[in-house]
């Protein structure tokens, strides 16, 4: 069964709605709308208002011209029938998103948008457009609410290590970037040691300790630690920086405030108590173990797609106050879109034979690279 369309942008002309540029991958482009002088909280539900309703909450994602993501309403089906079963209460648990149908008029008012920020995009983004296509998707707005609330974003990456290896498998591809990134580093500068050392000095943390916090007090600090970091410290990237990311490196844990020590202690407290007893990241890890051992020498390719789907979401975790006075805690992931296998099968097989081939697994890769992965952190404490 096709998704629902929950909404025509067309309603949109005369509503005095705009677009702000809130970011960008390779396949989409994300806006927010924007009704000058308006609060669509407290809009009557009816005629055509009833659209700025539907939006509430909400940011509209549409897709690049000239790529070979799969259309909007493929990837919405594919989240309804294979994402969203694997998971026992998907609205909460999941960013919600819904299709709407785009208007040439609304496509040629992003595409202006971009037009007035291409100098502030990444640089390997900038001329590129919104395709003129017949749907787009409201997705649900994870970034807080008010400026006070805490946001937690880091990606879970592989809850499901290999026993045989003696490091997870995001930390020995940290460890493999962080040799192409020294010699990148060696061959374009003469202060390379200075670029090596701030390199090593701060791997990013493991994702296995987010989920190891529910019962392991080392892992629940070492995570609350590197939230004191996040701010200015990410996980080592050979990619340019982005609007989203302004430091052009992926943040292993990224926390959206001014640092723990100004966060409101209610919120602290409800940050620690979600990590030591949430079922979210169980959840996605038991939805990753269905699909292993071994999914890269499978032979189902649509499995191999969904393994490497849940393996590279976004969890969000917000904090804010509810309307009683209260401490409210949102947690869903996010990012969970269909992989084009045929266009990735390649490049997923040949880094897992680099990995493999440079003991990246085993941490005996030359010269070795420490990381803080929670297997060699654990081996660590124990001698």
């Amino acid at each position: 069964m096709s998704p629902k369309l929950v909404a025509d942008l067309a309603y949109l002309k005369g509503a005095d709605c705009q677009f702000r540029f809130i970011g960008e991958g390779a396949a989409n482009i994300v806006f927010e709308f924007i009704f000058p002088g308006k609060d669509i909280t407290t809009i009557q539900d009816d005629g055509d208002s009833k659209i700025l309703k539907i939006l509430q909450g909400k940011l509209l994602r549409v897709p690049k011209a000239n790529t070979k993501a799969f259309p909007h309403p493929e990837i919405l089906q594919y989240w309804e029938s294979s994402i969203s079963p694997l998971f026992d209460n998907p609205q909460e648990d999941l960013a919600q998103q819904y299709l709407v149908r785009l208007d040439n008029s609304i496509v040629s008012e992003l595409n202006a948008v971009l037009e007035d920020e291409d100098a502030q995009r990444r640089t390997d983004f900038q001329g590129t457009k919104v395709a003129e296509a017949e749907y787009g998707m409201l997705v649900e707005d994870m970034r807080k609410k008010s400026p006070t609330d805490l946001l937690l974003e880091f990606k879970p990456k592989w809850l499901t290590p290999s026993p045989t290896a003696t490091r997870c498998r995001n930390c020995a591809r940290e460890a493999y970037r962080i040799h192409k990134s020294l010699r990148s580093a060696s061959s374009q500068s003469p202060s390379s040691d200075q670029d090596a050392a701030a390199l090593l000095s701060n791997p990013p943390l493991c994702p296995l300790e987010c989920l190891a916090a529910q019962s392991s007090p080392s892992s629940l600090a070492r995570v609350i630690e590197s939230m004191n970091l996040s701010a200015t410290s990410a996980s080592l990237d050979t990619e340019p920086a982005t609007r989203e990311n302004p430091t052009g490196a992926q943040p292993a844990v990224s926390l959206d405030g001014e640092g723990m020590e100004e966060v409101d202690e209610r919120y602290r407290v409800a940050l620690v108590h979600w990590l030591q007893t949430n079922s979210l990241l169980p959840k996605l890890r038991d939805a990753q173990e269905k699909l292993d051992p071994a999914p890269e020498g499978t032979t189902d390719k649509e499995e191999l797609a969904l393994a490497m789907t849940l393996r590279d979401c976004t969890c969000f975790v917000r904090i804010s106050e509810d309307t009683q006075g209260g401490v409210k805690v949102e947690a869903k992931l996010a990012d969970l879109d269909k992989k084009n296998w045929e266009a990735k099968l390649e490049y997923w097989k040949e880094l897992e034979e680099k990995l493999k081939e440079g003991g990246y697994y085993e941490g005996v890769e030359v010269p070795r690279v420490g990381t803080r992965c929670l297997w060699e952190v654990e081996g660590e404490e124990a001698s």
